[in-house]
């Protein structure tokens, strides 16, 4: 499976340790100075591989990046993958950068599901060697996966979580997802509302986009409905589903329970008072809500003492203010 120059997405000359950042793409101004649209990263950094030397390199020296981007790697894509290199071989090198623990040891910036193919089948992986900090890293990492558009929303949402965890700052986070302010705000909203046990046994839930974990986030905000995702996701009958069905099954399981649970909440109901005149001449009942009360006048003299009650209303309300007083006096 022959794919596109990935580094032609990628310049990072001026995110290297030593290099000062280019004018205009300060890590510390607003959105628009850190936040990129693909086309400007395709046209910008195509600088990356010129001149650079590919290696070969054991796959076994070369670790993981520090923060992890996917929850999913063994799926048709990743057969796919694994079925062209063995048969084409490695057509496109992976970036790595010496490891700051071992300095005969490498940590991959992008490029993990090419490790990883490499360690299956026991052969050397091709590689671009970068002396990058973790900012660059990230942002290289994050770019790269957006320039395939290959991670999904709740990937790139766990990506965005993980570079946070990680120290790195919000500027960061935007500029590596090439994303705006309410787009991350949307992204960490989901991540951070929807219980870890539940995304993990989602897995990666490609096809899945914003709006319909939007929602799910909205209903598991409910605590009783957060209880009940975990447990639907964790039970044996759930995790037979294929990864793809999973979502649907789960959003379409809780919307069914917050409804039998709505069916099977009583309203709440007024309270109640009844009066009887001693001759049973008249009967009052009424019916007291928060901020309503419903009067109720029945029996023989219910029409003319309505009527009374109407002309009088003046002052036995002034009577009524007056008792209040002389309450809140003593």
């Amino acid at each position: 499976m022959s794919r596109e120059n990935p580094f032609a997405k990628l310049d990072l000359s001026s995110l290297s340790e030593n290099a000062p950042p280019k004018p205009g793409y300060g890590m510390t101004g607003a959105a628009k100075t850190v936040v990129r649209s693909i086309e400007d990263m395709a046209e910008n950094t195509k600088k990356l591989m010129e001149g650079e030397v590919i290696v070969e390199l054991d796959p076994q020296l070369v670790d993981v990046s520090f923060v992890a981007d996917r929850l999913s790697d063994d799926g048709d894509e990743y057969q796919e993958l694994k079925s062209a290199i063995q048969t084409s071989g490695q057509t496109s090198p992976i970036l790595v950068r010496p490891s700051s623990a071992d300095s005969k040891r490498y940590m991959v910036v992008f490029g993990h599901r090419r490790l990883k193919v490499a360690k299956d089948l026991g052969i050397k992986v091709k590689a671009v060697i970068k002396k990058l900090d973790d900012t660059a890293s990230a942002i290289a990492q994050g770019q790269e996966n957006s320039a395939r558009s290959n991670l999904s929303f709740i990937e790139r949402a766990f990506f965005a979580q993980n570079l946070l965890s990680s120290g790195l700052t919000k500027d960061v986070v935007r500029s590596s997802l090439a994303v705006d302010e309410a787009m991350l705000s949307k992204m960490l909203g989901v991540i951070e509302v929807v219980p870890a046990p539940v995304i993990k046994m989602l897995g990666a839930s490609k096809g899945i986009g914003r709006d319909k974990w939007l929602s799910l986030r909205q209903l598991v905000l409910a605590p009783a409905l957060s209880k009940v995702a975990v447990e639907h996701a964790g039970s044996s009958e759930f995790l037979e589903l294929a990864e793809e069905k999973r979502f649907d099954a789960l959003h379409d399981h809780l919307k069914r329970y917050k409804v039998k649970s709505e069916a099977k909440t009583p309203k709440a109901q007024a309270a109640t008072r009844d009066w009887t005149s001693s001759d049973n001449s008249l009967s009052v009942s009424m019916n007291a809500k928060s901020k309503k009360v419903a009067i109720e006048l029945s029996r023989a003299e219910a029409k003319p003492f309505g009527d009374w009650l109407s002309t009088h209303m003046d002052r036995l309300y002034d009577e009524y203010m007056g008792s209040r007083s002389n309450n809140n006096g003593d």
